[in-house]
């Protein structure tokens, strides 16, 4: 039997450029924590997560390493298990979860490296490109001439689908914003918008998706918290604009809640928050099985290996952030990200996630040397 022999944390903050205004925060850095774990036979398995300036990786190193030392490294759900019963008390919170799904991602990379498959192949896929959908939009800026450019630049890359930011300004500048970008992608291209929870109220949510309605909307991404689906529904009911929610579900069970009453149409779902592999398959079979598609929340190199096994993607395909515009700065940390390819994620085919890890860049940007 292979058993977990080490495990290692660290917190890589990489800074932005300029600071990022993100719905109602300024940010000025992006920072991962990173897994690294080592059997018995030999096998490195690495994952991660966007710990958002949490302290994820004490949480691993304190409070989980201790009780997956020495387990089994065959079987990512049993260490699951283990590590959330042991901080049971914060079991089903982002943090926590966040943690744990990044030492299941590590474990699942160690899982199909054992079989020599990518774990697209490992579950089950042959599929070789998912479409993506670009995310733009993220600074206003004095005018709208970045705006411009960043969907010019996808469209020339062949992606045909679209995320835009609303909420940072007026709801007169959303307008404009909107109607520019539908002008420029066309009628049958997918358009959606992420309100980054900073909608507030109903009647302010109401008012401003209203206003854009008429660029028929794929969906609204994240009006107001998880836990107000009540509200959601009430928007989607005055606008008849769909809504999207679930990045911040801490577990599957969550997820079927969302679902079963009817709170969200695009469920939205991260691996890296969510628990980890078998939580995010659980979630997504749970909004097929209620007749609905998910979207996921960035991590491209991840996501495109697990949806690959999936029947019920949105549409518009993976959500994705141009490295060149320095939003998500995973980048940093790879030797080299993703790549697209007439508007397509082009799946690793080496074993595990086959993402390729510059460890000397994480220990440039991390506090543990």
């Amino acid at each position: 039997m292979d058993l977990i022999s080490g495990i290692e944390t660290f917190e890589a903050r990489v800074p932005l450029p300029a600071p990022l205004t993100v719905g109602s925060a300024k940010i000025t850095h992006r920072t991962y924590s990173v897994v690294r774990i080592t059997t018995t036979d030999g096998l490195v398995g690495v994952g991660y997560c966007y710990s958002r300036g949490l302290p994820i990786s004490t949480i691993i190193q304190n409070s989980m390493a201790p009780v997956a030392q020495g387990k089994t490294a065959e079987s990512p759900a049993e260490i699951r298990k283990l590590v959330l019963g042991f901080n049971w008390q914060s079991a089903e919170h982002g943090t926590v979860t966040a943690a744990a799904s990044a030492i299941d991602v590590a474990l699942y990379d160690i899982v199909a490296k054992r079989k020599n498959q990518s774990i697209a192949r490992y579950l089950g896929s042959s599929v070789s490109e998912i479409p993506i959908y670009s995310v733009i939009g993220y600074h206003y800026g004095p005018n709208n001439d970045d705006l411009i450019s960043e969907v010019k630049s996808a469209l020339d890359r062949g992606i045909k689908s679209f995320k835009m930011v609303m909420g940072a300004d007026t709801p007169e500048r959303d307008y404009e914003r909107v109607k520019i970008v539908r002008e420029i992608v066309g009628p049958k291209a997918l358009l959606a918008l992420d309100a980054f929870r900073t909608l507030g109220n109903l009647e302010n949510a109401i008012r401003r998706v209203s206003m854009i309605s008429e660029f028929d909307i794929a969906f609204v991404e994240d009006p107001f918290l998880e836990s107000e689906g009540l509200l959601a529904i009430a928007l989607r009911d005055a606008t008849g604009v769909p809504v999207s929610f679930g990045e911040s579900l801490a577990s599957a069970k969550m997820a079927e809640q969302v679902l079963h009453y009817n709170q969200t149409d695009i469920l939205r779902v991260d691996a890296l928050v969510i628990g980890g592999v078998d939580q995010f398959l659980a979630a997504t079979a749970a909004a097929h099985r209620h007749g609905k598609t998910y979207a996921t929340h960035i991590h491209t190199e991840v996501h495109s290996q697990l949806a690959a096994a999936t029947p019920n993607l949105y549409p518009g395909g993976l959500e994705y952030l141009d490295p060149k515009y320095e939003i998500d700065l995973f980048h940093h940390l790879l030797y080299e990200p993703i790549r697209i390819v007439n508007g397509n994620a082009v799946l690793s085919q080496e074993p595990g996630f086959g993402i390729h890890w510059d460890w000397d860049a994480i220990r440039k940007f991390s506090d543990t040397k």
